[in-house]
């Protein structure tokens, strides 16, 4: 072993960009980063499974707003990466992928394991690439890391070779990570023009989407409402940003989980959608008045423009754009149609939220999730997926800063939720973490449970548990009359918590949830609440399907 192995060159350039954790499942030909951090300030977190590997890695970046790391093992421990990358690229996330490989020598010999992954990978990716010499190691990963934050941040595959990784490399260049970037900005001429049409308005709303989390704008989109008072729903990565409590919120930016927010868009003769393209979710914008105006922002081009057409199109980092709204004309707006908008969204979520105890025991999801948010303290953080019992908590939950919310969804890919809140309680081990999953959900990566305990990261996780996969079953009693091999029995996953050396409990009676969430915070352990709950079908669910 060389005096300076790429493996140590890995692990300081990724410590000079603030990394504190590479998420990893051994193998031989990572153990070159293994031991590069016996020397620096980034600790290994090893896994149950490579994909919980790559999910705490997004996840990392979601709660830090900087890319998380995970390094495979070759072969079958880069292929469990795909999904991921590809719940990252569809959400937006920067997360780096490091990829061991066979060495160059024995590259297209079919060694054990080995294969080309490149194909594989670019799909799924922003950037991927292979590094076949030491002293390109500093080079690629710098590729890698613009790729990933430019424009519409995504994943980066990089795969490098056990004897890249073994040889000698070159120290650091002196000029590396400390280079700070901008959004574009917005020039004085679409400045006015923004401001002309705001100022022209009278039913206008507001759109806050996943940039303005990497743009830093949280600040200037706080003092945009309160500047406009104008209703406002937050989408993605954009919750959490700005209370969701406020007088002029208007709830999720997702138009299956929100009804009132399609007669808000219909109604509305100005659509302002910051840091955000016109998705599924939002319909494509197809309800939208064809006499709306329609303006919105992205700093990368390839968004702005994206299966709608704007009359104002802004090329330009989400904080300009939020700084230029809170200096607009709000003269014009129809008081009284802006505070219904919100008010019909506050009035919906009541009666949802007030559904008694059902027959036979249980809690609905949607008061569940209700009671859930009453019950943890200011700055819990929340995750959840991509199921009939996260499409309840979505519409329900009120994230207020300094909460954030963590959902892993726009792939439709389970399994992300308790990676994600363990990446989560790794990132701020002050903050409480609380993974809501259901009970299909669950038993994707449970076992990761094990991993928050070896690394004492107390997560609560409460299992919405009704007996099925919710999301296919009721939709498909709806329309065919029946169910096909769609049940799940109760199974005591709180019991198989408390073998691992966590806390559990099961709770059918609303009357015990209080005390057993009080218990479960108050473990210091990993801790999973079971909850029986109806199969109810979510607006969501009902919605899209």
């Amino acid at each position: 072993m060389p005096d300076y192995p790429g493996g140590d060159l890995v692990v300081d350039l990724l410590a000079a960009r603030g990394v504190e954790h590479i998420f990893s499942v051994s193998g031989g030909p990572l153990n070159p980063i293994y031991h590069g951090t016996l020397r620096a300030p980034v600790r290994i977190v090893h896994t149950r499974h490579e994909a919980a590997a790559a999910f705490m890695a997004e996840g990392t970046a979601r709660v830090t707003r900087s890319p998380g790391v995970c390094a495979v093992t070759l072969g079958p421990g880069v292929t469990n990466t795909v999904t991921p990358a590809l719940t990252a690229t569809r959400a937006g996330v920067p997360f780096l992928i490091l990829g061991g490989q066979a060495p160059v020598s024995l590259l297209d010999k079919e060694s054990i394991m080995s294969f080309d992954p490149l194909p594989v990978m670019r799909p799924v990716t922003k950037y991927a690439a292979r590094v076949v010499d030491p002293a390109r190691i500093e080079e690629c990963l710098d590729a890698a890391w613009t790729a990933m934050t430019s424009g519409r941040p995504g994943p980066a595959f990089l795969e490098i070779p056990v004897d890249v990784l073994a040889g000698a490399a070159p120290p650091p260049a002196v000029r590396r990570a400390k280079s700070v970037r901008y959004g574009p900005g917005l020039a004085a001429e679409p400045a006015e023009r923004l401001g002309h049409l705001i100022s022209g308005a009278r039913r206008p709303l507001l759109v806050a989407g996943d940039d303005i989390l990497w743009s830093a704008a949280d600040d200037a989109l706080a003092g945009a409402v309160d500047h406009l008072r104008v209703p406002f729903v937050t989408l993605r990565l954009g919750r959490g940003l700005v209370g969701e409590r406020h007088f002029c919120c208007a709830g999720v930016g997702y138009l299956g989980s929100n009804p009132p927010l399609r007669d808000a868009m219909a109604e509305a003769d100005l659509v302002l959608v910051v840091g955000h393209e016109f998705e599924a979710d939002l319909g494509y914008g197809g309800l939208i008045s064809d006499e709306a105006v329609v303006i919105q922002s992205h700093p990368d081009p390839g968004v702005v423009g994206k299966f709608l057409r704007p009359d104002l199109g802004l090329v330009a980092g989400s904080d300009a754009v939020l700084g230029a709204l809170a200096r607009s004309d709000r003269g014009g707006f129809d008081r009284a149609w802006c505070e219904r908008v919100a008010r019909d969204w506050r009035a919906w979520r009541d009666r949802a939220t007030a559904e008694p105890q059902v027959d036979g025991g249980g809690i609905h999801p949607a008061r569940l999730s209700a009671l859930l948010e009453e019950a943890m303290p200011p700055g819990t953080t929340f995750v959840t997926s991509h199921g009939n019992v996260d499409f309840w908590a979505d519409p329900v939950l009120r994230i207020t800063p300094p909460s954030r919310y963590l959902r892993a969804g726009q792939s439709g890919a389970l399994g992300a939720e308790i990676p994600f809140g363990v990446a989560a309680k790794l990132a701020s081990p002050a903050t409480t973490v609380v993974v809501i999953v259901g009970d299909g959900g669950f038993a994707f990566h449970g076992l990761e449970l094990e991993t928050a305990l070896r690394y004492g990261a107390p997560i609560v996780v409460v299992v919405y548990d009704d007996e099925k996969w919710g999301a296919i079953a009721l939709p498909q009693q709806r329309a065919y009359g029946t169910e096909i091999e769609l049940d799940l029995p109760r199974r005591a996953w709180w019991k198989m918590v408390e073998a691992m050396g966590g806390h559990g409990e099961y709770v059918d009676d609303e009357a015990d949830l209080g005390d057993a969430l009080t218990r479960a915070l108050g473990s210091g352990v990993p801790a999973l609440v079971q909850v029986k709950v109806p199969s109810v079908e979510a607006p969501y669910v009902a919605y899209h399907s």
